[in-house]
């Protein structure tokens, strides 16, 4: 006869698991600046050019300028003075040679009746001088331009571990019950107690 009960309780419990979490977090979206710069195009013309110079032909008819006007005088007065002394000289030995039989009224009068030399020339005797500059154009291209300027903003990230909770509801326990009734010693204390007899 089985005089023992045991009975076997498990122990009770309840996980709670959270899953792990990563979250990426961006400001705001990037943005960009489009910076332009037109092409330029420059047209650089300059017309042609035509120098006339008429100065020697000025020249030529006597219309000088200072400088030459200076030195063209100062060449006339030298050679003025030089033909000057020259036929004082010349008169002057003339009249020195009177005892010779010359005549000073002769001298006066062919003195009297010279005449200027005289030739003739075209006027001007210089040609005007010509000097051409062509025309000429310059062409200068600079190309357009175009620049992005992006604005990225920060960006963050965070990671949040996964956890694992246990709740235990029940404790694990053992029962254990006794079937039978008591036992008294010495047996004769059992109220229910009989003694046996001997025959």
């Amino acid at each position: 006869m089985q005089l023992l009960k045991i009975s076997t309780t498990p122990m009770k419990y309840e996980l709670e698991v959270e899953s792990a979490k990563l979250e990426y977090k961006q400001e705001a979206n990037p943005s960009c600046d489009i910076i332009t710069t037109p092409s330029q195009l420059k047209i650089q013309s300059q017309n042609a050019e035509i120098h006339i110079d008429t100065y020697e032909a000025r020249k030529s008819l006597g219309l000088l300028n200072i400088d030459d006007s200076i030195q063209q005088y100062a060449a006339k007065g030298k050679e003025h003075i030089s033909k000057q002394t020259q036929e004082y000289v010349q008169f002057g030995e003339a009249m020195a040679d009177i005892q010779n039989g010359t005549d000073i009224g002769d001298i006066v009068r062919q003195k009297m009746l010279e005449q200027p030399e005289l030739y003739t020339t075209f006027l001007p005797s210089a040609p005007a001088e010509l000097s051409f500059v062509p025309a000429q154009t310059d062409i200068s291209y600079k190309p357009g331009d175009v620049n992005l300027d992006w604005q990225i903003k920060d960006s963050s990230i965070s990671y949040k571990p996964g956890s694992v909770r246990m709740k235990i509801i029940e404790y694990a326990h053992v029962e254990i019950k006794y079937l039978g009734g008591p036992m008294y010693a010495p047996p004769s204390a059992d109220p229910d107690y009989e003694k046996k007899t001997e025959v």
